[in-house]
């Protein structure tokens, strides 16, 4: 029998079974050379998601960072950091983003190897890419706006992967609304996102948190309304951290470092082109993600927010983890901070930056 329930409408719903088994595989680790131009390349398999947020990673592969640092990368895509999670334990990735999910916490507090290093983004306002959308049918009903949550009692949500950051925003919101987040909505999982618009212009789907600029492109089509964003729910939420192995950091931590460096001031430029709607920048990032450049340019600034110092909001981090044990009661606890990070990887690589910056 699959562990996977459906719904009325078709739509596989989110167990606790799901959440388990997601985290159970988890993340594994990069291979990377020295700084020095002078060490031989070292080729490295990186898990990807194809959206906006990916930014500084298509700028650091576009503008050559990583050949600078003596990498050499070969990028597989997901549609969600969670589905790389299984590929990275049985070993057929160096590194991939690691979204926050109550799998991963729940990997973590029964002695995951692996410690997440670098930030991949946060819901910083104004900077932040998630959006919540709902059905025309809602908006109609008088869900205009994060303070009318209390409306969608009973809806179906939808997202790409369960624990998630889509489940954690959505949950908060009917939480805030004096709901019980557990109880007041259906949420199903296992549609990309523009699946999941064209699931919510079909009836299917109430609401769902939904990246810009795709969910402006729905909202232009008339599938459904922008009633707020992520940021207007959970402001500076953490989306996601680089995750690598404990066996590599122990081996491999100048080739950490150096990732981190490439990685840390291409995020630097993409912060800045989201504010300029740099062309070059727009072009990159319009290129890997096969989203119009129109698109791109209308979501600026809103390209998700990044830390100069590549440091991830880790309280936020720990916030999250908090969510999954104490209130949805996904996975037990505790998840420990130490057996989370180690931020000695961001740390030294934005002193490096300070002190020798070979990018520039």
């Amino acid at each position: 029998m699959s562990n996977r329930l459906q719904n009325s409408k078709g739509l596989a719903v989110i167990n606790r079974r799901q959440v388990l088994s997601a985290g159970t595989a988890t993340f594994a680790g990069l291979a990377m050379p020295s700084v020095l131009r002078a060490q031989p390349v070292t080729k490295m398999r990186i898990g990807v998601v194809p959206l906006l947020s990916s930014g500084p990673l298509f700028i650091a592969v576009a503008k050559g960072y990583f050949q600078k640092v003596g990498i050499e990368v070969e990028l597989r895509t997901f549609a969600d950091g969670a589905l790389a999670i299984p590929a990275l334990v049985a070993g057929e990735l160096d590194a991939t983003v690691a979204t926050l999910n109550a799998g991963l916490f729940n990997a973590v507090s029964k002695g995951a190897n692996y410690k997440l290093v670098l930030d991949r983004g946060s819901e910083k306002p104004g900077f932040g890419s998630t959006t919540i959308l709902v059905s025309n049918k809602m908006y109609d009903a008088g869900v205009t706006g994060i303070d009318k949550f209390a409306l969608l009692k009973g809806a179906r949500f939808s997202m790409q992967a369960p624990g998630g950051i889509d489940h954690y925003l959505l949950a908060n919101g009917l939480l805030k609304a004096g709901l019980d987040p557990r109880t007041s909505a259906t949420y199903a999982s296992g549609l990309t996102y523009p699946d999941i618009i064209k699931s919510m212009g079909t009836g299917v789907t109430d609401a769902a948190q939904c990246p810009v600029p795709l969910a402006f492109l729905a909202e232009s089509n008339n599938v459904g309304k922008i009633i707020g964003t992520g940021a207007d729910i959970v402001p500076n939420a953490q989306l996601g951290c680089w995750t690598m192995p404990t066996k590599f950091l122990e081996g491999n931590r100048k080739a950490a470092v150096a990732f981190a460096m490439a990685h840390i001031y291409a995020a630097r430029l993409f912060v800045e082109a989201a504010k300029t709607k740099d062309p070059e920048i727009v072009k990159i990032i319009a290129d890997a993600t096969k989203v119009p450049g129109a698109l791109i340019e209308k979501a600026a600034p809103r390209w998700t927010g990044y830390d100069h110092e590549g440091m991830p909001n880790t309280q936020s981090v720990l916030d999250q983890a908090s969510f999954w044990v104490d209130t949805m009661k996904l996975i037990s606890g505790p998840v420990p901070k130490d057996a989370l990070f180690d931020l000695g990887i961001a740390e030294e690589a934005a002193a490096a930056l300070k002190s020798k910056n070979p990018f520039v």
